[in-house]
């Protein structure tokens, strides 16, 4: 396994030990193992799961049950929005079944990360810090946002590179009048042959 990956393994089986309850239901997804194809970073890493404990590894002998394949981003958003596992900027290769029963024990994992640092740090301190984590969080949120909006804007309005929603509307509106008119001009001269 990557030293990098290490602290991420060790701080994935410490959270799902606080949570005992998600903890045993991996015994169902014992010896299985999930492929993550991270987009962005051209980076595969395997989780398998073994006695409840998952080995996170940068390379594995077998083959995966299930390949995850997305930009960091949205894989980092299916701890708060399991659902998204499903939605189109994921790619699901392999066991959908294992994919539905990953998504459920996400959605029921309940880890109190604020407690968890508040025995580091104190009662007094946890509370700024975890404050200070969920500004960052939603000005992180709000900035990407934020961006894209206005490259997009950029892109349509000053350059002039994309066409607003508008424009897309009216030239497909065009196209189906013209594939009708095609249609009717290609049936008369089809009468007038015979």
């Amino acid at each position: 396994m990557s030293t990098l990956l290490l602290p991420f393994e060790l701080a994935l089986n410490a959270a799902l030990a606080q949570d005992p309850e998600t903890q045993a239901k991996l015994d169902q997804f014992d010896q299985r193992s999930i492929a993550i194809n991270i987009k962005d970073f051209n980076q595969l890493i395997t989780v398998n799961i073994v006695q409840q404990q998952l080995h996170i590894t940068t390379h594995s002998e077998q083959a995966a049950d299930l390949t995850i394949t997305a930009n960091a981003l949205t894989l980092a958003k299916l701890g708060s929005q399991p659902d998204s596992l499903f939605s189109s900027d994921i790619d699901i290769h392999g066991d959908v079944q294992f994919a539905k029963q990953l998504r459920d024990l996400l959605d029921g994992f309940d880890f109190d990360w604020e407690a968890q640092l508040a025995r580091i740090t104190g009662d007094t301190l946890a509370y700024p810090i975890a404050h200070g984590i969920r500004q960052a969080a939603s000005w992180v949120k709000n900035t990407h946002q934020s961006m894209q909006q206005n490259t997009a804007e950029y892109l349509k309005e000053e350059i002039r590179i994309l066409p607003a929603p508008s424009q897309i509307k009216d030239y497909m509106t065009d196209i189906d009048t013209l594939r009708a008119d095609f249609d009717r001009l290609e049936a008369r001269l089809n009468r007038l042959l015979r």
